[in-house]
């Protein structure tokens, strides 16, 4: 597993030259794009002026007409010029293939990586994880392949749904609320369980009161199950259709493992085994890989946190010893 001693070497030799040549096309973008816009907001008291000094003699209507029509005109050409030229078409795709790309690579040879493509909604629903259905799903940023044995893919999604409620006017108003926002993990286990079980965040810490809610859950067919393993115990709270196949998969070296990770990485995270696979979900409230066009991007500290985030979910493999491949399918 690379270090992050070794990614700072690689981003001075390899990241570096590439990230300022991208700045500046970024920082030519910003400003192209406030001189449109300073000249768009100029615009409008301007034409005003114009409307007023040859507009003289003319009903005020008329005038309130040409000043809206101009005013119209001048701002439709603006968002047009902004488009055309203040626009880099490229910077993103650019920055994805020669960044996000390239630190992929790094982290692992075998894997690859495609900026447009994402865990699809299939693996979403099927990993048991989130039982509401989500109305609107998207991604991007898929990273594939194979560490050593055992075959993965992850990537950024959001799940979304949607509501509609109607007010003491009757008038209908819908809102969206996020389901999850954030990595997506599938690994192959290399055993195919007969059930699901799915691990969850333990939000309502312990304690009889805490293991009352957890055993109502209502929501989904897998009944709570309590492990022995009490520090296990404060991080997660398990639900399966099979106690037995639960401990086997379960096992306290693995829960260890998972109690382990958890302390490590703060974000919730949430996991299920189904099939013969591994779905992790770490969510996170920030866009995980994306340009930030506001503010520099030749910085270390900034590039750094995309290395972080693909070494987590690629180190999942590591720290959950999935390549000792102690079982085989049946």
């Amino acid at each position: 597993m690379k270090t992050l001693s070794e990614f700072e070497i690689f981003y001075r030799n390899e990241l570096n030259a590439v990230l300022i040549d991208l700045d500046a096309r970024r920082r030519r973008m910003v400003k192209r794009t406030f001189l449109i816009i300073t000249l768009m907001c100029l615009f409008v008291p301007f034409s005003y002026i114009i409307v007023q000094i040859l507009g003289e003699g003319f009903e005020d209507e008329t005038r309130i007409y040409a000043f809206l029509i101009l005013s119209f005109i001048g701002l439709s050409a603006g968002l047009i010029i902004m488009t055309k030229w203040a626009r880099d078409k490229t910077f993103y795709s650019d920055f994805k293939k020669e960044i996000i790309e390239r630190i992929v690579k790094f982290v692992s040879p075998e894997l690859n990586y495609d900026g447009k493509s994402y865990v699809n909604y299939d693996s979403f629903r099927n990993s048991r994880i989130f039982m509401k259905s989500a109305d609107r799903y998207r991604g991007d940023d898929l990273v594939h392949g194979m560490l050593d044995k055992t075959k993965i893919w992850f990537s950024e999604i959001k799940a979304e749904y949607e509501t509609t409620s109607t007010d003491s006017d009757g008038k209908t108003s819908k809102k969206w609320h996020t389901i999850f926002k954030g990595l997506f993990f599938v690994a192959d286990f290399n055993k195919h369980f007969n059930t699901s079980t799915v691990v969850l965040p333990n939000r309502l810490g312990k304690g009889p009161l805490a293991n009352f809610f957890n055993k109502i859950n209502l929501t989904r067919k897998e009944k709570h199950i309590s492990l022995e393993d009490p520090d296990f115990n404060k991080q997660f709270v398990v639900y399966s259709m099979d106690q037995v196949e639960a401990r086997y998969i379960l096992s306290p070296a693995l829960m260890q493992r998972l109690t382990s990770f958890k302390q490590k990485h703060k974000p919730p995270m949430y996991i299920s085994f189904v099939n013969s696979l591994l779905y992790v979900a770490i969510a996170y409230k920030r866009d995980l890989f994306e340009p930030r066009y506001l503010s520099k991007i030749a910085d270390y500290q900034k590039i750094k946190q995309y290395f972080e985030d693909i070494h987590l979910a690629v180190s999942i493999v590591e720290e959950l010893n999935l390549n000792n491949r102690i079982w085989t399918k049946e």
